[in-house]
């Protein structure tokens, strides 16, 4: 049996999310959309697909859809909604948004769906298991707009860039799934085998990504365990045999202290040094991505622009990488001329932790 399914990714990455989609667990039909993708697809693909994409937030099942304009309506349709298909937990969470509906007042609107979901179960009762496995409350996400409602049913629980992965964190990490991201583009059409360096690592979640991108993860549950529809059990899955072109990942970050922390606890390879005064030494070709303090939560010495800016030269005309991929605050565009050494790949706006940034990758020529 297939079902709808809404994949929610961040935007400005859906181009990047489709290509991860292809090149994992390829399907047809798939719908890109603001904000996310949509497709048919079956249990077994929802299950490798959430062991396997690293992009996506959260996958969601859309359940039902229908017109509505009136609460009556509302309540009649939820009374006869077939709650026990879907349901494992008596009393669900409801996320409600609404748009350009005559239905706007969300607190009403999920008193009406709770108030028809407690009627429904007394005709439709659950099975127990909640109760003996004490299975957690699943989600539903409520969407109004033009008088439309969909309702969809949230198949992962903690969102997706919770890997399970990172004990050690930094204090202004990036987001898991933006890493991914931003290593997908960096490593984009790359044929040769190279180091990746990331000169102000942190926490190394640039480097864990990069280590972990073709790997299964199963370090966490998923909410779509519990369902009623999910017969089956987790199982492992093979690695998949095309992984980066990676010899290996290197990190250095002047923070001694985050760094022996981290070195205990993973199995990356990280050097205290501070990349922007010290070279960079590696054998071999490598390529580095970097998503610098921006004088927000980590502090830096200066001015922004004066530390980026010699960050930039630094990276660029002593350490000379292969790749160089760059994630800035956006109203610093203009102040970034790459040398003549280096070409624009590619260069994309989106938010990080509520920011507006710009991506770069430039190759040297």
């Amino acid at each position: 049996m297939e079902y709808r399914l809404f994949l929610i990714i961040p935007p400005g990455l859906e181009d990047l999310a489709l290509k991860e989609v292809e090149s994992k667990c390829p399907v047809s039909g798939i719908e890109v959309l603001k904000g996310g993708l949509e497709l048919n697809a079956d249990l077994d693909w929802i299950v490798k697909a959430h062991t396997l994409l690293k992009v996506p937030t959260r996958i969601l099942m859309r359940v039902t859809e229908f017109k509505v304009r009136d609460f009556p309506k509302l309540h009649q349709k939820f009374v006869n909604f077939k709650w026990n298909q879907f349901l494992s937990h008596p009393e669900p969470v409801f996320e409600i948004s609404c748009s350009k509906s005559r239905l706007m007042h969300t607190g009403r609107i999920e008193e009406t769906i709770k108030g028809a979901l407690s009627e429904a179960l007394v005709r439709q009762p659950l099975n127990r298991d909640w109760e003996k496995k004490n299975y957690p409350p699943q989600t539903f996400y409520v969407r109004l707009v033009d008088d439309n409602l969909t309702l969809s049913l949230d198949l992962t629980g903690e969102p997706l860039y919770k890997r399970g992965l990172q004990i050690i964190k930094g204090e202004a990490p990036i987001r898991e799934n933006l890493a991914s991201a931003f290593l997908m583009e960096l490593f984009q059409g790359l044929n040769q085998e190279v180091t990746l360096v990331d000169p102000m690592c942190g926490s190394g979640t640039f480097l864990t990504e990069a280590i972990n991108f073709r790997r299964p993860l199963h370090l966490r549950p998923f909410a779509f365990e519990t369902a009623p529809f999910f017969k089956g059990k987790m199982v492992r899955l093979p690695l998949v045999t095309t992984p980066f072109p990676l010899k290996e990942v290197q990190g250095f970050d002047l923070n001694e202290v985050l760094i022996k922390k981290v070195s205990e606890n993973s199995e990356l390879k990280l050097t205290v040094q501070d990349s922007v005064k010290a070279p960079i030494h590696i054998d071999g070709e490598f390529i580095m991505i970097c998503n610098p303090p921006y004088g927000e939560r980590i502090k830096i010495e200066g001015k922004r622009g004066s530390f980026l800016r010699e960050a930039w030269q630094k990276f660029l005309t002593v350490d000379k990488p292969l790749r160089f991929g760059w994630v800035l605050p956006s109203d610093m565009d203009d102040l970034f001329k790459a040398p003549s050494s280096y070409k624009l790949l590619s260069k994309r706006h989106l938010k990080n932790g509520g920011m507006a940034v710009t991506y770069w990758v430039w190759e040297r020529v």
